[in-house]
């Protein structure tokens, strides 16, 4: 195994780019130099495989990405499945009854071994919420499936459960399932919708910084450990990692745990950040 100078564990949307399917070439430029310098660079995204895969496309040589929170983990270029943490089937139907309860539409992600394929149930959004549903959809590089009733799909596992709310029904139906069931569920920002919310819901003990944990271990635990990232989800990576750099759009609560706060994925603030870590004073991984 190739041994790396550190690790450098990266979010992808608001921290390294702002746009929805590239990546700046100056950033593209900074990541290549990066991987050939020996830095164990991974990728840690709440996207499916598909929809995140074309942004890291013109990157360069061997790095590491995981998806959906860190539902399953990748090496790359070459798309080898290393780790995965799924929610077995019987949680699909532990959900349910909580959603219908709340009016509240799911979508049921299986992941990258089934090209990423995202189930939902037409009758469960209002007309309004449809029509951001069927965007989403047209969005995703993955084909999605309307069902009239998820019993029907009969599934053994599935990568994640998604929901989109405003950000108070969202913590609340999070809190609620977090009561009732053993799955880890995470509210953020919309990427693709500002000023309203997309939650997450992970199988117990899969998230960002639990699967950047594991791929330490795979380092060796005493190498060191970057992290950047702009939302709540990324608070486990940042929190496992000896330098914390935090995007200046993420939630203001988040500012007061970064040992660096970068300006935001516009202005390609994670290049200077990242150089401030490596070839400044503060950090020596060599």
């Amino acid at each position: 195994m190739l041994k790396f100078r550190g690790i450098i564990a990266l979010d992808i949307d608001g921290t390294i780019t702002a746009e929805r399917y590239t990546l700046s070439p100056v950033v593209t430029d900074f990541f290549n130099q990066l991987i050939k310098e020996q830095w164990g660079l991974i990728f840690i995204s709440g996207r499916t495989f598909a929809f995140a895969r074309p942004v890291l496309s013109s990157l360069m040589g061997s790095y590491y990405f995981a998806v959906q929170n860190g539902a399953a983990l990748y090496h790359m270029p070459n798309v080898q499945q290393i780790k995965k943490h799924y929610l077995p089937g019987q949680a699909l139907k532990e959900l349910v009854p909580i959603f219908k309860e709340h009016g509240v539409g799911l979508l049921v992600e299986m992941g990258q071994e089934r090209e990423d394929v995202c189930y939902y149930k037409p009758s469960d959004f209002s007309d309004e919420e449809l029509v951001y549903v069927h965007k989403r959809r047209d969005l995703s590089y993955s084909a999605w499936v309307a069902v009239e009733d998820f019993a029907q799909l009969q599934i053994t596992e599935f990568a994640v459960g998604k929901f989109f709310a405003s950000k108070e029904k969202a913590e609340y139906l999070a809190k609620c399932i977090m009561d009732r069931l053993p799955y880890p569920t995470i509210v953020i920002q919309d990427p693709c919708r500002p000023g309203c919310y997309l939650a997450h819901i992970n199988a117990t003990g899969a998230s960002k910084g639990h699967i950047l944990e594991k791929f330490r271990v795979m380092q060796g635990s005493k190498i060191p450990v970057i992290a950047a990232g702009d939302d709540y989800n990324d608070m486990g990576m940042l929190q496992v990692s000896d330098v914390k750099i935090v995007m200046a759009n993420a939630p203001k609560s988040m500012h007061a745990m970064a040992d660096i706060l970068a300006k935001p994925a516009q202005q390609h603030g994670i290049i200077d950040a990242l150089k401030q870590v490596i070839y400044g004073r503060d950090f020596n991984a060599s």
